[in-house]
C-alpha cells in the first residue's frame, strides 16, 4: 500500500510535464489562413455540425451568429431548469457554460443530455470537451493529473461512440504519446492513432505522425511526414517548433527554417513562432536578427520570461 501512495504523485508529476503538447488549445482569435489545415484541440462543436445533428438549434445559433452568446445562454438555463430544453439544447449549454468558465454548470448541463441520449456522439465529445476545461483550470500537480485522466476516459467513450471524430483521435493519440509508460501512456499506439487518421483521409494526422515519429527518434519517416503536411497546408505548431528547434541543435539550418517559415505564414500571431526564429538567427551568427525576432515574440507575450532570458544572455535589453 505505501508503495502504490509514493507512485501515484510520482506518476501525476509525470502525466503533468507530459501535458504541455497534449493539451495545447488554440487561443480565442488566434490566426487562421484560409486553406491551412490546424492540427489543434477543438475550440467547441462546429455551427454546421450542430446543425446537421438538431437543425432545431437555429434559431439559437443564429442569435449566437448575432453576438448574444450571454442571451442564449440564461435562456438555455431557463429552459433547463424548466426541464423544457432537449439534448441537443443542453450540448449547446454545456458549450456556452464552458467557453464562459462556469463549468459546474456545465457538468449539471451535458450530464442531463447524456441522461436523454447515452448512445449519441456528440453527447460524449461534448463532456470530453467540459472535462478539458476542467484540466485547464486545475490547480495543482494531482489535480491535473486526475483531470488528464477524466479526460481522457471521456474521449475514449467518445472515440468508441464515433470513430470519424479528429477531435478524438486527436487528443488520444497526443495522450498515449506524451504520457509515459508507467501513466498508461503507448506510443506504438499513438503511432496507430495518427496512421489510422490517415487511411481515413484526415490530413490533419500527417502532422500528428510526424510528432510520433520524431518522439520515437524515427528521424527519417518525422521528416518525411513534416514535409508531407507542409505540402498539404497542415500545421500542428507546437510540434512543427519543437522540430525546427531539434533541427537546429542537429545543425540542419535550411529544414529548421523551412519549418519555421511555414510557422510563421500560418501563425505569426503567436510568440512562440518568432521565439523559434530568434534561435534561428543565433544560430546563424545573426545577433540582430535575432534581437528582433526575440521583441516580435515580446510583442505578442509580453510576460514570456523565456524570451527575456535569451535576450538578456546577449546582452540586448527588452525593448
Amino acid at each position: 500500500m505505501t508503495a502504490v501512495r509514493r507512485l501515484v504523485p510520482r506518476t501525476a508529476q509525470l502525466f503533468a510535464a507530459a501535458l504541455s503538447c497534449a493539451t495545447l488549445v488554440p487561443r480565442l482569435g488566434a490566426q487562421h489562413v484560409a486553406g491551412v489545415t490546424y492540427a489543434d484541440q477543438p475550440a467547441g462543436i462546429e455551427r454546421h455540425a450542430y446543425l446537421t445533428a438538431w437543425p432545431a438549434l437555429a434559431p439559437w445559433l443564429a442569435r449566437l451568429d448575432l453576438g448574444a452568446p450571454s442571451a442564449v445562454r440564461d435562456a438555455l438555463r431557463l429552459r433547463r431548469h424548466a426541464h423544457a430544453a432537449s439534448d441537443g439544447e443542453l450540448n449547446l449549454l454545456a458549450q456556452l457554460e464552458w467557453q464562459h468558465g462556469t463549468l459546474d454548470s456545465a457538468d449539471a448541463a451535458i450530464a442531463e443530455a447524456v441522461a436523454l441520449a447515452p448512445r449519441s456522439a456528440a453527447h460524449a465529445f461534448q463532456a470530453a470537451m467540459v472535462a478539458f476545461a476542467h484540466l485547464r483550470a486545475a490547480d495543482g500537480v494531482l489535480g491535473r493529473w486526475q483531470w488528464q485522466r477524466r479526460t481522457r476516459d471521456a474521449y475514449q467513450r467518445a472515440f468508441a461512440l464515433d470513430s470519424l471524430n479528429q477531435s478524438a483521435r486527436y487528443y488520444l493519440a497526443y495522450t498515449d504519446l506524451n504520457t509515459p509508460a508507467i501513466g498508461g501512456g503507448d506510443k506504438d499506439r499513438a503511432l496507430a492513432f495518427a496512421q489510422g487518421g490517415i487511411a481515413l483521409g484526415q490530413d490533419a494526422f500527417y502532422a500528428v505522425r510526424a510528432d510520433a515519429h520524431r518522439v520515437r527518434g524515427e528521424l527519417a519517416a518525422a521528416r518525411a511526414d513534416y514535409d508531407t503536411a507542409i505540402a498539404r497546408r497542415v500545421i500542428k505548431l507546437g510540434g512543427l517548433l519543437e522540430a525546427a528547434t531539434a533541427e537546429i541543435a542537429t545543425g540542419d539550418l535550411a529544414r529548421a527554417r523551412r519549418y519555421l517559415d511555414w510557422a510563421a505564414y500560418c501563425r505569426d500571431d503567436a510568440s512562440l513562432t518568432h521565439e523559434g526564429l530568434g534561435d534561428w538567427f543565433l544560430a546563424s551568427r545573426d545577433t540582430a536578427a535575432a534581437i528582433r525576432s526575440y521583441r516580435a515574440a515580446l510583442t505578442r507575450a509580453p510576460g514570456s520570461d523565456a524570451v527575456r532570458k535569451k535576450l538578456a544572455r546577449i546582452g540586448a535589453p527588452s525593448s
